[in-house]
């Protein structure tokens, strides 16, 4: 599609390395890397390897001099509303929790918040940390579909006086709900609690201000929605809450404090990190209030081609991003075996990819719009789910239908 600018859809295809025969509705689980950023990162890895002394001593290794490691945080930095030193560069989001969880102190009759939409790795990171402080978990239980007031109304009946951490989504990952972080934030504080939120798919696919946020600790991923290498992410610390964050690796420069302790903690590829400014600079080259518009443009179209199969979304039109996750009709309640059986038929007989998991006993169907996918890969997803599994007669049985 071109609307006046770039071209959207398949025409961008060629600045991946993406399968040509696939459909790719799945971006938010893993992502995927451009070439000309993947070729930046392999230029940077060749330098390292030509000199390693010098590059590492130069390029990594905290001093007095500044780094390229901290001109790369710095750039991030201002991409997402921080300055340079609220940004610690990490490998994923899971490794920036568990430096929070790690970093907090937490006692018996303690409480940490969670919601049931939780993503499972910080479900059980959080339970990991609470069983050995004597503190418990608490779960908020957000309603479904979903609604602002609702999930509003969800935490304010959670949040207790003994409550020391919450962890909260900022789009939340099986259910691709997008929360209401700026109507959240003052029922999340009302008793003192600090509060880190989950931005895994935050960073690239909405706006973000975390100086205005206004969190303890904020974590992404760069290598979802800003199209940076795999293992590049970062967690942003308040000024008053990064005096107590630490690494989870003490090395050399733990003295250092946040977020330079973070930088270096052994060799390492750093090259991800360093390749960050290449991700930032093909971002912007795709025009990002228009590649927002297009993307929203997809989600509308995939919420009407998967209502006319009998698909619900999850939550209201205002939790939506770039993401959204539906409620497909079934005979039965749905397990596990029954979403992995769907995301195999489809990509082995389609050649398409989504995302289908269980939330309680519903069988979900989450679709991610990114600038590469057009109308056309929707309109083959819902002609996949219309047809018949394999094995079954026509008319009988569709695709999602257990």
């Amino acid at each position: 599609m071109n609307d006046g600018g770039v071209e959207y859809g398949r025409a961008l295809r060629p600045l991946w390395h993406l399968a040509p025969e696939g459909r790719f509705l799945n971006h938010g689980s893993f992502g995927a890397c451009p070439r000309e950023v993947l070729a930046e990162q392999e230029r940077i890895r060749l330098v390292m390897e030509t000199q390693p002394d010098v590059f590492f001593r130069e390029s990594i290794v905290p001093g007095e001099a500044p780094t390229a490691l901290r001109a790369a945080a710095a750039a991030l930095a201002d991409f997402v509303g921080a300055m340079a030193d609220d940004i610690a560069l990490v490998e994923n989001a899971t490794a920036g929790t568990q430096a929070v969880l790690r970093s907090i102190a937490l006692a018996p009759g303690d409480e940490v918040l969670i919601t049931d939409h939780t993503y499972n790795a910080v479900r059980v990171m959080a339970e990991a940390r609470c069983a050995e402080t004597g503190a418990r978990i608490r779960v908020a239980k957000l309603p479904l579909p979903a609604t602002a007031d609702g999930i509003v109304e969800a935490f304010r009946a959670a949040v207790t006086p003994a409550v020391r951490l919450v962890i909260v989504d900022h789009i939340t990952s099986a259910t691709a709900l997008v929360l209401p972080l700026e109507r959240l934030m003052p029922e999340l504080r009302r008793f003192g609690a600090r509060v880190l939120v989950d931005g895994a798919h935050g960073v690239g696919q909405v706006p973000l201000d975390l100086t205005e946020l206004g969190a303890d600790w904020y974590v992404s991923n760069a290598h979802k929605w800003l199209f940076a290498p795999k293992g590049t992410a970062f967690l942003y610390a308040s000024p008053d809450a990064a005096r107590a964050t630490a690494p989870l690796v003490v090395s050399h420069y733990v003295g250092f404090g946040f977020p330079r302790a973070f930088d270096y903690v052994g060799t390492r590829d750093y090259t991800g990190w360093l390749a960050l400014p290449a991700a930032l600079r093909f971002y912007d080259s795709l025009q990002p209030d228009r590649a927002r518009a297009y993307r929203a443009r997809l989600i509308d179209h995939a919420t009407r081609l998967m209502a006319d199969l009998g698909a619900s979304p999850v939550g209201e039109d205002a939790l939506c991003g770039a993401m959204r996750s539906f409620v497909l009709p079934t005979r039965r309640p749905a397990t596990p075996a029954d979403a992995e059986s769907l995301m195999r038929s489809l990509w082995h007989d389609h050649r398409i990819q989504a995302m289908p998991t269980v939330f309680g006993d519903r069988l979900l169907l989450r679709v991610c719009a990114h600038v590469y996918v057009d109308e056309d890969d929707l309109a083959a997803l819902a002609s996949a789910l219309s047809k018949p599994k394999p094995g079954t007669k026509p008319g009988t049985q569709s695709n999602f239908e257990c």
